[in-house]
């Protein structure tokens, strides 16, 4: 049976580009998830962050749909984003962070902390891949595809995908939130 010991901060980033040693955040959003496996969408966190490097990759623009120049415009710097981030989030001892494949959003979050020096990054534990949880379920229920992204996983447990909000930072991280508690669910109920 699937028990916590703490709740989940579900997070996702939006990027300048591919590279996390030269890209930046340009959108940081993320969900709560009690450790008792229930998703809290309210409060939820979501800002755009004005980009604090000089790579822009016009492949990653076509993906996530987020201009330079409106970031510019409504996003908050990179200090702002992180210590309200933190302020959401609330003590890191009390929770784990999760993620749509581990790695690149953890590598850039930490990089973001890292390239601000009055910063120190504090999520040093590990993080959940929600990902592979999904698609092991998957897997063992014979429904698992050769290219099974985060919208063809949500498609496959049943869950409604708008296309058009993919690549939307909280649009990602509580669509990861709402496959991992469907999982729990349907786990609850013995359909494991």
């Amino acid at each position: 049976m699937f028990k916590l010991s703490k709740d989940l901060i579900i997070f996702d980033v939006e990027t300048s580009g591919s590279d996390t040693r030269t890209a930046c955040i340009i959108q940081l959003g993320a969900v709560k998830m009690h450790k008792n496996g229930e998703l809290c969408l309210q409060p939820s966190f979501e800002l755009n962050v004005i980009p604090y490097t000089d790579t822009w990759e016009k492949e990653a623009e076509k993906i996530h749909g987020l201009s330079k120049a409106d970031l510019m415009r409504t996003g908050y710097r990179r200090v702002e984003v992180l210590k309200n981030f933190e302020e959401w989030a609330g003590d890191p001892k009390k929770f784990y962070l999760a993620q749509w494949s581990c790695g690149f959003d953890t590598d850039m979050l930490r990089g973001a902390y890292e390239s601000t020096l009055a910063m120190k990054y504090p999520y040093s534990h590990r993080v959940f891949d929600v990902a592979s949880i999904v698609r092991f379920y998957l897997a063992t229920k014979g429904k698992l595809a050769s290219k099974c992204g985060e919208a063809e996983c949500a498609k496959r447990l049943g869950i409604p995908v708008d296309k058009s909000q993919c690549h939307d930072a909280l649009y990602d991280a509580t669509l990861s939130g709402q496959m991992l508690e469907k999982i729990i669910r349907e786990e609850r109920k013995g359909k494991v």
